[in-house]
């Protein structure tokens, strides 16, 4: 959970705990930063940061006295039946805002914010969060790409915004930048006929270039010099229109027509077309854009979006006349149920041509109000018509009255349905809007019932474990709150014991929202399909059955199946309650995951989610190491003295602490790797509800594909592994492990041995296990170049071949350097190591060449270098580069093959030290008989400059 989000949380949770009356008598002022800090344990400048944030959100408020209080709107508008618009602080204290009248409920006035100020200016677009996201973070990339950024290409149907967007991306760097960024618009399809014509208002013309031309003229692509060229429509420029811009694209410079000398011009390219890009522009055009952003068509776009688009029209009429528009529901569902074949731009102009027939009313009826309601629906009923889905959850009201201002509409208090006080029961709620959101996103039918199908245990256990507040559910319907009761009786009647008052209250509440569910969505597709929804494995079926058909009786409804599975759960979950297995205080479970606060969000979820502080998390930020991580636990271990441990880690060496923990302590470990919030949701369920043996979970969580495996009390210690890795092939890495073997010998640890393997298979811990035996883990890696794998230590080759290697690699193997003992190892070590690290010594490690000839020659080599790039490395890059290239002749002589290029060469920028290197080892190829692939003239580059 992120800091803001945690924040809003304890916000809603202190709001939620007051009371009515207190508010109204003045006996709550709201809450402070201070207090929230305290709480959280969060700095308290950055809690009030937060809550300021929240407070622009629209999702709290804020009392403007000393202190500073805060509290969460969507409480405060449920206490005071009304909806508060912004500014919400405008009060003084919490009690004034329950002398303002109540909204009826029939009539929504929607009255516009402020625009916010910010730089982003593609926050203020419908989508910006949601279907446009994608394309809206290519389009900030590509502007702000160094140093002038990247062509872009738009693509979309008619009338999507392909130029409202553009205009945002120049807007956007303007912003950035802090300065004017030229922005040229430009039709193609208005010269697509006429190329000469089309060449002198893109370049320009001297006077006199042809006839007419009577004077200098500067063409489109220098007004736009050092910003934008918007050219709409590209896709009408002929392949010779096309052509003549390959010059700018590519080098920057033009010449106008009937000019013979070329300027230097800086321009970035963004075209717009509604067509097939692929069939239509030349493919060495498209080579040259780099970006291509395809923006959704109207009905691809979520429900939300497009009612937010049509009320932003209408409010936009509504500030043109000065008038209130008073829109019914009815006529914006009817609106867009329509497919507009010109998307935004129809939709804008229908709504226009309806907004001045209703004006036109308006005078007639001598009326303040323009009102659009059911006399308009066949205006435009020659259209195709798309039903939409799930609009009514986005408003109560029958009508929204629009208030002229300055401002445009955002519609978000629109699009926040509050939830009566009788639904609280997650269960209905949240399915319902995740199925809305699911098939308004083109997610097919199969998709979305296998998704939710998922989805419907946690949400069982969200809903009926929630911390109840302790208030009786209130309700002045006495006969519906009757009938509630004997349901709760008749599902005692299946348990061996009274149901507590915090499950009741969770259950009516349950009734609540599955009565509503079925009153409003009789005829919607939630009820027809939810059927389907049915969890495949139900416990207590015709228990469960029964239970559903005495709901109906009393209810006089037809429960939806979906209602079989929670019923269902609700008696497994009853019926194992009064069983549940208590974790022995000497049984600990920790999760440890990279990241800032990774192992902490999933521990703290699922202890709240099942009620119960179980799961204790240990976090790994990017600049803690792995020895630091295993000494946290260790701690965490010794402190709580535990006599057994169930481990939950990610990746990394992190997979390995069983083991270490297990043989220390003398306890065993339960490790389940690899995890995530399922293993970890899953996990909880077993130890709550059904047993703590390890032999049991190591079986059943096996069986649900989380890797889990058993340290039995010290059974096992894990062999470590040091590997040697060299990116120019395995034969150098063989000759460092010699080296290596030569040096420490009696001193290298039992448990210690070497491995050598080629680079490709350490660049991650998936190539590189396979390697390993069962209980042999990584200790460090040797190499070059370093790998990706997680936790493990690397020590590059000019740290090994430096003072410090043979510190390094004592410390690697567990050495206490502050030992005097060990500090006279160390010596001894050291002694050899300078002898057999002497730059013959090292050459002597080629077994076929002349090793005296070669590091002769190599040595000319490498001076000729480093003359003619006027370059002094030092000892180390000499004596790397020594090694490494004695040891490469030798392979390339006795036909080793080469290994494969892991990147692209030549670099272009490097071409004239890549000739240098080159050209120094013509002598060696002539007379080894060889030829350095360029590959291998990359390596030498690295090793001379990295």
């Amino acid at each position: 959970m992120r800091r803001i989000e945690r924040i809003a949380h304890e916000l809603r949770k202190r709001s939620e705990n007051t009371s009515k009356s207190d508010l109204e008598k003045g006996r709550i002022v709201g809450f402070t930063a201070n207090e929230i800090s305290s709480e959280l344990q969060i700095a308290r400048n950055s809690v009030s940061q937060d809550l300021n944030e929240l407070v622009n959100q629209g999702l709290a408020i804020k009392i403007k006295s000393r202190p500073v209080y805060f509290f969460d709107l969507y409480v405060l508008e449920k206490y005071t039946e009304r909806n508060i618009q912004k500014p919400a602080n405008q009060y003084t204290s919490l009690r004034d805002y329950f002398g303002t009248p109540k909204v009826k409920k029939e009539l929504l006035s929607v009255k516009s914010k402020p625009e916010e100020t910010t730089n982003d200016v593609f926050e203020k677009i419908i989508g910006y969060n949601g279907s446009l996201k994608e394309a809206i973070a290519k389009l900030k990339a590509a502007v702000l790409y160094p140093p002038f950024g990247l062509n872009v290409m738009l693509t979309g149907e008619p009338g999507v915004g392909k130029t409202m967007i553009a205009e945002a991306a120049h807007k956007y760097l303007t912003n950035s930048r802090g300065n004017d960024i030229p922005f040229v618009y430009f039709n193609c399809s208005e010269y697509y006929n006429n190329p000469e014509l089309l060449t002198a208002h893109l370049f320009g013309h001297m006077k006199g270039a042809y006839t007419g031309a009577q004077t200098d003229r500067i063409g489109l692509i220098e007004k736009a010099n050092g910003g934008f060229l918007f050219l709409d429509e590209v896709h009408r420029l002929t392949s010779e229109g096309q052509e003549k811009l390959f010059t700018v694209i590519d080098r920057g410079i033009f010449s106008r027509v009937g000019e013979s000398q070329s300027h230097s011009v800086n321009v970035r390219f963004i075209c717009a077309t509604t067509e097939d890009i692929q069939s239509t522009m030349l493919k060495t055009f498209l080579r040259r854009i780099q970006v291509v952003v395809h923006l959704p068509s109207l009905f691809e776009r979520p429900i939300e979006e497009r009612l937010e688009l049509a009320l932003l029209f209408l409010q936009q009429e509504s500030n043109k006349v000065s008038k209130p528009i008073d829109v019914s529901n009815a006529f914006l569902k009817y609106m867009l149920e329509r497919n507009y074949t010109g998307n935004i731009g129809q939709l804008k102009s229908n709504i226009q041509f309806i907004c001045a027939q209703a004006y036109l009313d308006s005078l007639t009826d001598k009326t303040d109000t323009i009102r659009i309601d059911n006399r308009f629906m066949k205006v435009d009923d020659n259209m195709e018509k798309t039903p939409v889905e799930g609009f009514n959850a986005f408003t109560e009201a029958e009508n929204i009255l629009l208030i002229p201002d300055q401002y445009s509409i955002t519609a978000e208090k629109l699009l926040r349905k509050p939830v009566p006080e009788q639904k609280k029961d997650i269960f209905y709620s949240f399915l319902l809007n995740e199925f809305i959101k699911l098939r308004n996103s083109n997610v097919s039918y199969q998709e979305t019932l296998s998704i939710l199908r998922k989805k419907i245990e946690t949400i069982f256990d969200y809903g009926i474990y929630q911390k109840d507040d302790g208030n009786q559910v209130q309700t002045h319907n006495f006969k519906l709150y009757d009938k509630m009761e004997v349901v709760l009786s008749y599902i005692e009647e299946f348990i061996p014991y009274k149901l507590n008052e915090a499950t009741k209250n969770n259950l009516r509440n349950h009734f609540y929202s599955l009565l509503s569910v079925v009153e409003e969505n009789k005829k919607d597709d939630f009820f027809l399909y939810s059927g389907q929804l049915i969890i495949n494995k139900l416990d207590y079926y015709e228990e469960a059955k029964k239970i559903c058909e005495k709901i109906e009786e009393e209810f006089q409804i037809k429960c939806p199946p979906t209602e079989l599975s929670f019923i269902s759960m609700l008696l497994r979950d009853l019926l194992r309650g009064e069983n549940k297995s208590q974790l022995r205080k000497d049984c600990g479970v920790v999760i440890i995951a990279h990241g800032q606060s990774t192992a902490s969000s999933m521990g703290e979820y699922a202890n709240h989610l099942f009620s119960q502080q179980i799961i204790q998390a240990i976090n790994i930020p990017i600049e803690q190491s792995v020895n630091d991580t295993l000494e946290f636990l260790k701690k965490l271990v010794r402190k709580n003295k535990y006599q057994k441990l169930i481990l939950m880690v990610d990746i990394g060496s992190l997979l390995y602490f069983g083991n270490i923990i297990s043989e220390e302590f003398k306890i065993e470990v339960l490790m389940i790797k690899n995890i995530n919030l399922l293993s970890v949701l899953e996990l909880m369920r077993e130890i709550i509800y059904e047993s703590t043996d390890f032999n049991y979970l190591l079986s059943v969580m096996n069986d649900k594909n989380h890797q889990t495996v058993l340290c039995r009390k010290g059974g096992y210690r894990d062999k470590r592994v040091l590997i040697i890795t060299c990116i120019t092939g395995i034969g150098t890495a063989l000759k460092i492990e010699k080296l290596l073997n030569d040096t420490f010998g009696e001193y290298f640890p039992n448990d210690l041995r070497l491995m050598t393997l080629d680079y490709e298979e350490t660049k991650s811990l998936e190539r590189l296990t396979p390697n390993l035996d069962k209980n042999e883990r990584p200790l460090a890696i040797i190499g070059t170049f370093q790998t990706e794998i997680p936790d493990v230590p690397f020590i590059p080759l000019d740290v090994l071949f430096s003072e410090k290697g043979i510190e390094r690699l004592m410390i690697v193997f567990g050495y206490d350097m502050a030992n005097q003992k060990n500090e006279k190892i160390r010596e001894a070590i050291s002694s050899r190591y300078i002898q057999n690290l002497s730059l013959e010594a090292v050459v002597n490690y080629v077994n076929v060449l002349n090793p005296q000839k070669l590091l002769i020659e190599m040595m000319q080599v490498y001076r000729q270098i480093c003359r003619q790039l006027d370059i002094h490395p030092g000892k180390l890059v000499m004596l790397r580069f020594m090694i490494h290239c004695c040891c490469l002749v030798e392979r390339l002589a006795v036909n080793v093959d080469s290994i494969k290029p892991i990147r692209d060469y030549p670099l272009q920028e490097n071409e004239n030290v890549f000739d240098v290197i080159k050209l120094s080892f013509r002598n060696i190829e002539l007379s080894y008989n060889i030829k350095l692939p360029p590959i291998e003239i990359q390596y030498i580059y690295e090793l001379i400059y990295d």
